[in-house]
């Protein structure tokens, strides 16, 4: 691979990368991601703006999974308030390791990704279950790859658009305005 990172995990967004699982073989979990970005000043991004990796390969060796929670259904009372009645549930040790590994061999979508202060890693992600958490460690991560796809998604201007109906002689129409935010 031509561009290589160790243990620089802060360097990448990892918002909205898909994952899949290529192995686990010796407490060596070894991934590939789609839609990986790195922040532009990463020491291998040559580019003045956070750039997406047209493919890259993470290596995580003494890769250790600590806890893994189930997502819960939330709803919306009448007050706009957030509410679940539906039971926490936080599996650890080897059930927490074999729910993982049960879903890393779909696509893993991420929502978040980040270290917490005690030092371990988490994922918050959907697979097979349509959200879960899980909390882990390693002693080396290695993110490599051969090339830069285009400029990170979230560099580019946000469009918004409005909508409006349109009454003419020939009946009512639903028109789309953009514009663009800076």
């Amino acid at each position: 691979m031509k561009y290589i990172s160790e243990n620089r995990l802060q360097d990448f967004e990892f918002h909205d990368a898909e994952l899949l699982s290529i192995s686990f073989i010796n407490d060596c979990l070894t991934l590939e991601a789609d839609y990986l970005n790195v922040h532009s000043d990463a020491i291998q991004n040559p580019f003045d703006v956070d750039m997406e990796i047209e493919k890259a390969v993470l290596s995580f060796s003494g890769f250790k999974v600590y806890s893994y929670e189930i997502g819960r259904s939330w709803t919306i009372n009448e007050a706009g308030e957030y509410y679940t009645d539906g039971p926490q549930v936080i599996l650890f040790a080897d059930e927490a390791t074999q729910r993982f590994m049960k879903q890393r061999t779909a696509k893993i979508t991420v929502f978040d990704f980040g270290i917490k202060d005690n030092g371990i890693y988490f994922m918050d992600a959907m697979a097979d279950d349509p959200f879960f958490t899980v909390c882990f460690s390693f002693d080396t991560a290695t993110v490599s790859w051969d090339r830069f796809e285009k400029k990170a998604w979230y560099t580019e201007p946000k469009c918004q658009c409005y909508f409006y109906l349109n009454f003419t002689l020939f009946g009512c129409f639903l028109e789309e305005h953009p514009f663009y935010l800076p």
